[in-house]
């Protein structure tokens, strides 16, 4: 099983984007697949937990509370997943349990108390200005994983007992005399907040030891001043670690003898104050194996800014806070040289300038933005009150005007006194983008200085089709993990081309998704209700460095399709099913009816021989328990997408034939798949008359195809022409939206028909 994420607040938030529709039910006969559920944790936040990994697609899914933006600290251990809000850290894990939620088991009884004599391990941490740290600490016997996995909050109660099970509160731990990994992450708040309560941090360091002799009764200190920032360069192009540029710091543990224990903590926009992250340097360690890694995305600048001959260092507040949707936030795009006016000072003239206005508790950031704006401020920049950074927006559910950076109160005092003039740069849409992952294995290194030179990288020529945004994000995964998670961003200014590198390394798997149209992040603004495809790639892959491939998102036409990451099978008696949306890339989106007027309207119908066995409305995913005997059978899925202002793929009707009988291992069924060449621009049209049609197993089987037909219409779908075809391809006839219907059989008797009305644009 791995976490799939693709944040639906997809700036800062962990939520799959999944398309607006009804519930997903089973229909008659068809069993919705096992171990797919939802689960509400302590805090409001919701887990969803997809089956489907299990035979390669699907994933686990994290949706914050409203009005929440905390990281999450996520922990595989004993075959249970725990989910920890990195707000509730001092809480018991149990409660974040998501597997023993699920299962409604009772919270963990502590584990019998261990024979020999023991001894008194306190802990203690410090974070990197000194402070008492807050965080977690984890103790594991790297012998045989004995203790479990036992955790202790930091810093913990001093005046709670010592014992031995795997959570308490207090800040020591009873172990068996040994040889231990004590890891765990410390947090270094704000200097203007209390070091160990609530609120944002500014950073995260990873600090402990992976290897470590506990003989006797001691203190361990888990200091972050120890751990040296994680730096990334990347020569060829300029970057910033904008918000959410640091999104993961994970490790592993693994004993001797005995499971391994992954835990991590995930970061999106908005849940640290500074893009930095520190990891302690070890010796390398001796027994089992360890890992380490952070993951980074970086683009071009968003926003730079310079007064006179000093370079500041704005950054934009999250845009979870003021919007829903990346048209509702502004940013500056180009270059703009303002005047530089105190917007707190009553009367200051504002029109075409920068106006400087200083952060107050109890007034919301967008009511002084609107202040601003309404005098004429061209742009605002809003600098703490503490020394330090802050992105409090002060309140929710208000958009901003105009575009609204943060600054330092530092940088913010030194401007005003100044009063000269300020250069700012804007990039909306970055042309590049890295998605980096830095592995650090059997010890973290005293140089985690890295250089990411594109020549040592892959290169991905995304392209991404149709009209608006969309919400995209890439997935990476070690060969260790269960779980793959990534925060997904809106790629603005559709349609259109960008340059993706991506880290080479045989033991790093990369996938990616494309959710479109884009996927609103909160629901402060409320629009009309609109479907979506949420198309995913058709496998993983580990890339070569200097391999160039290129990939397109949403390219016409969308028709049904089949997951590759989860192919039809069958076992047994029994045949797992699962059919959606293809685009021309062979991405995958479950698409079923809609819960609104004007949605995604969907009939999903199964056949054995002529009896109808299965059908729904909702999502086209199932087990179906069936007969020995060989049958053929018939899939068929209907879908119509009647959102306003959908031009292409209104309507689609695909009927796959196939036969299938009792089988003794899990098989993947022949059933084939048509795929389209038109040679399309990125707003799906062409003056190419030429159409490729290819036609494949979902099996790989290469059953000889017996029939190829094609008919095309140009007045979608009330009347239809055929048109020949040689070794696959057609010339055309006609111009405007063309329909096309396509009929193949193999040798075998597996059979297709699929027709698309309104496919693609012919010029």
């Amino acid at each position: 099983m791995w976490l799939r994420t693709a944040a639906a607040l997809g700036l800062g938030a962990l939520a799959f984007a999944t398309p607006a529709a009804a519930d997903p039910g089973p229909a008659s006969a068809l069993r919705a697949e096992a171990g797919a559920y939802d689960v509400t944790l302590p805090t409001g936040d919701t887990v969803h937990v997809d089956d489907t990994v299990r035979v390669g697609g699907g994933g686990t899914t994290v949706t914050p509370a409203a009005g929440r933006t905390a990281a999450f600290s996520v922990r595989h251990s004993g075959g249970d997943l725990y989910v920890v809000p990195d707000d509730r850290l001092a809480d018991d894990p149990e409660r974040y349990n998501v597997t023993a939620l699920h299962e409604r088991r009772r919270r963990a009884a502590p584990e019998p108390k261990a024979s020999g004599e023991l001894v008194t391990v306190r802990v203690k941490s410090i974070a990197r200005d000194g402070r008492p740290g807050l965080g977690t600490a984890g103790f594991l016997n790297v012998k045989d994983a004995s203790i479990g996995n036992a955790h202790r909050p930091l810093p913990g109660d001093p005046e709670a007992p010592c014992t031995d099970e795997r959570w308490s509160g207090s800040n020591c731990v009873r172990l068996v005399p040994g040889t231990y990994s004590v890891m765990g992450v410390v947090k270094t708040m704000p200097s203007w907040a209390p070091s160990t309560g609530p609120g944002k941090p500014l950073d995260h360091s990873l600090v402990g030891y992976p290897e470590i002799e506990i003989t006797g009764d001691t203190e361990i200190v888990l200091d972050a001043r120890k751990a040296r920032e994680v730096t990334v360069r990347t020569p060829e192009h300029a970057t910033a670690p904008g918000p959410g540029a640091i999104s993961h710091l994970m490790w592993t543990r693994g004993p001797a003898n005995g499971p391994a224990v992954d835990e991590g903590v995930y970061m999106g926009d908005g849940a640290t104050l500074e893009q930095r992250v520190f990891l302690q340097p070890s010796a390398p360690v001796r027994t089992g194996t360890f890992e380490a890694y952070t993951r980074w995305r970086l683009e071009a600048p968003a926003i730079t800014m310079r007064a006179g001959s000093r370079s500041l260092h704005p950054e934009y507040y999250p845009a979870a806070y003021f919007s829903d949707t990346s048209d509702q936030f502004p940013r500056l795009d180009g270059s703009a040289h303002m005047r530089v006016a105190d917007g707190d000072r009553p009367g200051a003239d504002l029109r075409g300038r920068l106006a400087l206005v200083q952060r107050q508790d109890g007034v919301p950031v967008a009511e002084q933005v609107d202040r601003a704006a309404e005098a004429g401020a061209r742009m605002v920049a809003v600098y703490n009150d503490e020394p330090g950074v802050n992105d409090d927006p002060g309140g929710y559910g208000r958009q901003l005007k105009v575009p609204t950076v943060r600054l330092s109160r530092e940088e913010g005092l030194a401007v005003l006194r100044g009063r000269t003039t300020v250069t700012a740069k804007g990039i909306v849409d970055s042309p590049y983008q890295y998605d980096l992952l830095f592995p650090e294995k059997g010890q973290v290194s005293k140089n985690l200085n890295y250089v990411a030179r594109t020549r040592d990288l892959a290169r991905i020529d995304n392209a991404y089709h149709g009209s608006g945004s969309m919400t995209v994000a890439r997935y990476s995964r070690r060969p260790w993990e269960d779980f793959a998670l990534a925060y997904s961003r809106p790629v603005t200014g559709t349609p259109r081309t960008r340059v993706e590198y991506v880290s080479a390394d045989p033991e790093t798997q990369w996938s990616a998704m494309a959710i479109t149209p884009e996927q609103p992040y909160n629901n402060a603004f409320p629009g009309p209700d609109t479907p979506h495809f949420v198309l995913s790639e058709a496998k993983w892959k580990a890339y070569k460095a200097g391999e160039r491939n290129a990939h397109s998102w949403a390219e016409a036409p969308l028709t049904g399709g089949i997951s590759a990451q989860s192919p039809i099978v069958r076992a047994g008696d029994q045949i797992r099913l699962r059919v959606g949306m293809a685009d021309a890339a062979r991405n995958f989106s479950d698409a079923y009816s809609s819960s609104f007027p004007n949605g995604f309207v969907t009939d999903f119908r199964v056949y054995r021989g002529d009896e109808l066995v299965a059908q729904t409305a909702h999502k086209a995913s199932g087990v179906l328990t069936t007969t020995p005997d060989d049958a053929e059978y018939r899939v068929e899925y209907d879908f119509a997408n009647n959102a306003p202002g959908t031009r292409l793929s209104t309507r689609t009707r695909t009927s796959w034939t196939f036969r299938s009988a009792h089988t003794t291992d899990v098989t993947v069924l022949p059933l084939l798949q048509v795929g389209y060449d038109a040679a399309l621009d990125l707003r799906d049209r062409t003056r190419s008359k030429t159409l490729r049609l290819t036609v494949g197993h979902q099996d790989g089987s290469s059953a000889r195809l017996r029939r190829l037909s094609l008919q095309t219409s140009f007045d979608d779908g009330a009347t239809w022409t055929d048109v020949p075809l040689r070794n696959g391809v057609a010339r055309l006839r006609g111009k405007g939206t063309v329909s096309l219907r396509v009929t193949a059989e193999d040798a075998q008797g597996s059979a297709i028909v699929q027709e698309t009305v309104r496919a693609y644009e012919l010029r």
